[in-house]
């Protein structure tokens, strides 16, 4: 099976009439099925697929990472161009999502719709909670454990349980998996389980050894030295060929990483195509 990944939706470009916009999405075409996983924040993904050649009109399914805007904004636009969509992502990607930055004033930022209004336009929700195959060779890691001690979901998450504002770990972070003879193709929204342990979950459950790519956001941004040192020497122990770290991985754990890991690192950005 080939395999094609185009960066519709990331914070920077270099081509010009493609939009940065605050989010990630990502298009995959996979044999004869068209994947379209995560949406980005806004407008960007109906301009940006465009002029890349992505037929938003035409996909198999619509996947979702985790139920945060810059990851969700445009899903009722593709939902409404796909009567009987299959719109893969984990339940909790519904629940309230909040951040605050440390001022006490927690701010909104799930997602814009419900599932009866995905409902409403057609859409097939199909809940994955837990590794499944929603695709032959193509699978969805649902929620991903938290099995080492140096990555967090990222400062000032929070939701609602019962009418209260508690710390929110983002259990809805989910990532594809593409197996392949060769290895695994990762792509991921964010990464709020962590970057190493959303790889090792992957490697585990598959049972391969090999990943071929990683492709997506790392949540590196604020994170301490001491995680991103962790971070860089698990990539070095680990068989992986690329990294292509996007959106709210920050420009110094980026750079960090690529002084030790080389031109394995490079910066994802929007237009950028990958063919496996």
């Amino acid at each position: 099976m080939q395999v094609q990944v185009k960066i519709l939706v990331e914070n920077t470009t270099p081509v010009p009439g493609l939009i940065g916009e605050y989010g990630f999405a990502a298009h995959i075409a996979a044999g004869d099925k068209s994947i379209l996983f995560d949406t980005g924040s806004s407008g960007a993904l109906i301009n940006n697929s465009r002029i890349l050649g992505v037929e938003l009109d035409k996909l198999d399914a619509l996947v979702i990472s985790h139920g945060h805007f810059d990851h969700t904004g445009a899903v009722m636009p593709v939902v409404e161009m796909n009567p009987a969509l299959n719109v893969y992502a984990h339940s909790g990607i519904f629940k309230p999502h909040y951040v605050d930055h440390g001022v006490g004033n927690p701010v909104p930022i799930g997602t814009s719709f419900s599932l009866k209004d995905l409902q409403k336009k057609g859409a097939v929700f199909q809940e994955v909670n837990s590794f499944t195959e929603i695709i032959p060779s193509i699978y969805l890691t649902g929620g991903i454990p938290r099995t080492n001690n140096f990555e967090d979901a990222g400062f000032g998450f929070q939701t609602e349980v019962n009418g209260k504002i508690v710390a929110d770990n983002i259990p809805d972070d989910s990532a594809l998996v593409i197996r392949l003879p060769e290895g695994l193709v990762i792509i991921s929204g964010c990464a709020h389980a962590g970057l190493i342990n959303t790889i090792n979950y992957c490697l585990q459950q598959t049972g391969c050894a090999k990943v071929l790519a990683y492709i997506g956001g790392t949540h590196l941004a604020m994170a301490s030295e001491e995680r991103i040192q962790k971070t860089i020497q698990a990539l070095q122990d680990l068989s992986i060929d690329s990294i292509a770290v996007a959106h709210c991985t920050g420009f110094v754990p980026a750079a960090k990483m690529q002084q030790v890991l080389g031109s394995k690192l490079i910066k994802a950005e929007t237009g950028m195509v990958f063919n496996y």
